[in-house]
């Protein structure tokens, strides 16, 4: 999937559709198989949970740290910006790149400066200076030129990047790492990397709003979850 850069050439956006769902349901059922079997591995040899060790971010915790937030903060604020800094600059056109490397900034920058000390203000507003900073070069120090005659070799390597980078951020939803954990952190990866593979294939095939819209769909199941907790 991560290797397929011209779809549209040769199918219908009803077929990129098709086989982006058939591949995500696909996915998604193999990952959940995977972290089952991981984490009775980790019970029938250490007698631990790997699942609650390691905490992370589920429908219970969004509901109790966002409240009613939550709903447009999953289905708007983060598919744009993950979306904004994971993919948008897989066009490579150089408004795109820039945008995308601030966006990119201003995502991890502020849960990076948390191990720094920094209060939430001044995490938001040194990843802002940062991701302005980096943006505003990219415009004025690179050319369109620049950026279309690299796109051939790039895009590709880009894209699997993009897939990995995506997974990766995912590990801040997530409250305790230890070497012990790895091995099933590697299986609490493969969720969001597959995910991040459909997102990819679908904003190179068929544009940027595909993969936003795709992203909110992906975080929709989450949300009815949250919402059903605050309801009561």
């Amino acid at each position: 999937m991560l290797n397929l850069t011209d779809e549209r050439r040769t199918k219908s956006v009803r077929s990129i559709l098709l086989y982006a769902l058939l591949f995500f349901v696909a996915a998604r059922v193999l990952t959940v198989l995977l972290q089952s079997a991981g984490a009775e591995i980790y019970m029938i040899g250490w007698n631990i949970d790997p699942r609650a060790l390691l905490r992370a971010r589920d429908a219970d915790a969004m509901a109790g740290e966002l409240g009613w937030h939550t709903v447009w903060h999953a289905l708007l604020l983060a598919p744009l910006l993950e979306e904004g800094a994971f993919r948008l600059g897989l066009s490579f056109r150089r408004p795109h790149v820039a945008l995308g490397l601030g966006a990119l900034i201003l995502c991890v920058g502020p849960w990076l400066l948390s191990y720094a000390g920094l209060d939430y203000v001044q995490r938001w507003a040194l990843s802002a200076g940062i991701a302005g900073a980096v943006a505003a070069a990219c415009w004025f120090f690179t050319t369109d030129g620049f950026w279309e005659t690299r796109r051939a070799a790039w895009l590709r390597p880009a894209m699997w990047g993009s897939a990995v980078l995506f997974a990766c951020f995912h590990l801040f939803s997530v409250s305790e790492l230890s070497w012990r954990l790895l091995p099933y952190v590697v299986l609490f990866l493969l969720g969001p990397f597959c995910s991040g593979c459909v997102f990819v294939y679908l904003r190179v095939n068929l544009g940027f709003w595909w993969a936003v819209g795709a992203h909110a769909l992906t975080n929709l199941p989450p949300v009815l979850l949250a919402v059903a907790v605050l309801m009561g």
